[in-house]
This record gives C-alpha cells, structure tokens and sequence, in this order.
C-alpha cells in the first residue's frame, strides 16, 4: 500500500527550482601548467558533489506527488524518457518545461563543404535554472593533490536524496587519477572537521577494502558496515599512474567533499 500525504494545489507541474535552499559545493582547484608559451597561469575549478541516482529523483517527485503511488510515478518517468528519445532521435529539439533545452549539435569544423561532422546532444539552459544554479555556494576551495581528482560519489543504494550514504552500502565515485595501487595506498573514510578536512590520524580512519571496481576514473565499493554514523571525507592514496599500474615514486592524495554516513 503506498503512503499518501495531503498536497494543496499541486498540478504536477515541473518542481519550481526557486523554493529550493541554496546548496553547497566543493572546489577542487588544478594546477593549469601551460599555456600557449609554456608558462603556468593559474588554476581552474571543478566542482564536488553528489550525484542523484534515478531512485532518488523518484523519491523527490513521490514527495512532490503524495497522492501517486510510486510505480505510477516510474511509470511516468519511463514514459517521458521514452518519449524524449524519441524526439532526440527524430532530429528534433526538445524543451524541458522551465530547465531548458536539448537540441542536436555537431561536433568539430569541417574541412571542406562536404564533409559530414558527426552529432552530439547539448543542453541550452533557461533563466530559471541558471539562476537556481546561481544560488549555490563554495562551501570550500582547495588545491587538488595532482593526479587525484574526485568528481561525483552517488550512493547506488535506493536512499534518500539528502547527500547521505549508508553504512554497509554500495558508492560509486567517478573523477581521474582514482585507481588505487601502490605501496601505502588506499581509501580511508576520515572523520570531517566543520569546514570539511580530514581530522585525526589515519589510524583514527576507517580503509575501506570491499571494491567491485578500481579504474583510474571509476571505483565502486561497499561501505565498511560498522562505520558509526557522522560526518566525513574520503581520503585516497595512491601510486598508480592511469590504467597502466605504472608506480609513482611519490605517493599521490586526494580528499573527497564532506558527506554524511547514517546507519541503514
């Protein structure tokens, strides 16, 4: 039986992204070593977050729909991906509501008149989501271990979308640099300080040592089942260069965005 809550004047219409509370973001800064003349000019951004699986949006929209039950609603979802694709695949253009649009674009510069660039798909945003977008802060901006780069960890367990991950349950994080190897490597949860270091010794953390995949851009792994309930980073050392397990003399760094662990 699914559980219903009283809604008033919901139209299921698109969530209006302006009600929304800001959020948080890391930045991660590299090193940009060369420019056309072989000099350093500084640093550029990539962000840290969490990315909501499918489950999660389908726990948002059922908070958003109390009166749907939840299959309908992934009804509806496979429904409307279905028919996007289909757009997509035709040729066209295709809006969604206040976000914005996806159209077909090629991709590269021709050589000549009668070559064919092949095609990909781009997204055009609309005011309303680049102003949602706009209200998010950095809540913290650090230089990046060179080599090491987190980019999102989504929690693959069907959980809600509050950036917690769940003891004992499978992550999966994608970034570069990742695949873990070496003398004195590994992946550690590192109880957070408030402005989301690492605090303690490493012999305070936790490694985790479950892994179904360690590829320099993607590790899947199940979180240590006993780990108590608190706020962290994931640290991770490595020597590996790439997928080649060439060994670093120096061991590499990297320290994830804060998250929060709860017990299932």
């Amino acid at each position: 039986m699914s559980k219903k809550n009283k809604v008033t004047g919901s139209d299921n219409s698109f969530i209006n992204l302006r009600d929304g509370a800001a959020g948080q973001v890391l930045l991660r800064l590299h090193a940009n070593k060369l420019n056309a003349e072989g000099q350093g000019i500084g640093y550029y951004g990539k962000v840290a977050r969490f990315t909501y699986s499918n489950q999660n949006v389908l726990d948002l929209m059922a908070e958003q729909l109390p009166d749907m039950k939840v299959g309908r609603i992934t009804d509806v979802m496979t429904a409307y991906t279905k028919v996007l694709l289909g757009v997509l695949a035709s040729g066209h253009a295709v809006r969604l509501g206040s976000l914005g649009c996806f159209y077909i674009a090629p991709v590269g510069i021709a050589a000549n008149p009668g070559e064919r660039l092949p095609l990909t798909v781009r997204f055009s945003p609309d005011g309303t989501l680049l102003d949602a977008v706009s209200k998010v802060e950095v809540s913290d901006s650090t230089v990046a271990a060179p080599g090491v780069d987190f980019g999102t960890i989504t929690d693959v367990s069907r959980v809600a979308a509050d950036g917690t991950l769940i003891a004992g349950g499978s992550v999966l994080i994608e970034g570069s640099g990742l695949c873990i190897g070496g003398k004195e490597s590994g992946l550690w949860l590192a109880p957070a300080t408030d402005d989301g270091r690492p605090s303690g010794t490493e012999a305070e953390w936790q490694k985790v040592s479950s892994f179904l995949y360690n590829f320099p851009r993607k590790l899947v792994f199940t979180l240590p089942a006993d780990v108590a309930a608190g706020k962290y980073v994931f640290v991770l050392r490595t020597r590996y260069i790439g997928s080649s397990k060439y060994e670093r003399k120096e061991l590499l760094e990297g320290v994830s965005g804060a998250f929060t662990v709860r017990q299932p």
